[in-house]
């Protein structure tokens, strides 16, 4: 059998037997244009990509014709005026007839008297007509009041002394007090009652009417009589001794 011939192509056909050889030209020549061709379209999409485009605006004319609008219609006529209406009649204001003054005839209706057989005995108790009401009682007499007493006595110091009032008298207040009595016959007074006090609440008005106990006036004369019931008014003014 004899041995054919074998054509070996550089590039496909890769031989155990022989060593192996660079690239061909060729094959260098494909490589370098692909590489060349990626490089160029990798480049175009990535210039696509961020490059802005520009676009131009241009104004386009719009042709408007103007029409007149249209005018509004006429108003409507005027309402004819109302028909002219006959004026109301006038009232005639009849003024009332006098009014007769007659006086209306007396009529007498005749009473016959009870007769006797008819009547009826009262036999009750007997009956009490009051009488005319009593007379007002006279007014109170009028309360005098002795404006000028003629004192006969009045408490010493001793007895002002006695009847001081102990708070004030340890707090060293002095002050003074009206009282208002009822004068007796005898010249005493009594029913004494608290008019002022200064200083109010110090006890001087309590201690004035305790010390009225030492007071005597000569009595006023009324009709020879001695005036009893009459008010005086008395102040006593109350001092430590410095």
């Amino acid at each position: 059998m004899t041995e054919e011939t074998h054509r070996r192509d550089p590039l496909l056909d890769w031989g155990p037997s022989k060593k192996k050889k660079g690239l061909s030209t060729g094959a260098m020549i494909g490589i370098v244009v692909s590489v060349v061709f990626h490089i160029g379209l990798f480049a175009y999409l990535y210039y696509a990509k961020f490059k802005l485009q520009e676009y131009k605006y241009e104004d386009e004319a719009v042709k408007v014709d103007l029409v007149n609008p249209i005018p509004p219609p006429p108003p409507p006529p005027p309402p004819p005026p109302p028909p002219d209406q006959p004026p109301p009649p006038k009232l005639q204001v009849r003024e009332p007839a006098p009014i007769p003054n007659v006086t209306p005839p007396t009529v007498t209706l005749p009473i016959e008297p009870t007769k006797k057989e008819d009547r009826v005995e009262y036999e009750g108790p007997p009956q009490v007509v009051p009488g005319p009401p009593p007379p007002p009682a006279p007014p109170a007499p009028k309360v005098r009041q002795v404006t000028k007493p003629d004192w006969l006595r009045k408490p010493d110091p001793e007895d002002l002394l006695r009847f001081y009032p102990p708070r004030a008298m340890d707090q060293g207040t002095e002050g003074r007090a009206t009282i208002r009595c009822v004068v007796n016959a005898n010249g005493t007074v009594s029913n004494c009652s608290v008019v002022s006090e200064e200083p109010e609440g110090s006890g001087f008005g309590q201690a004035t009417i305790r010390a009225s106990s030492k007071f005597r006036m000569r009595p006023q004369m009324v009709d020879g009589q001695p005036m009893e019931g009459a008010t005086v008014n008395i102040t006593l003014r109350w001092v430590l001794a410095g």
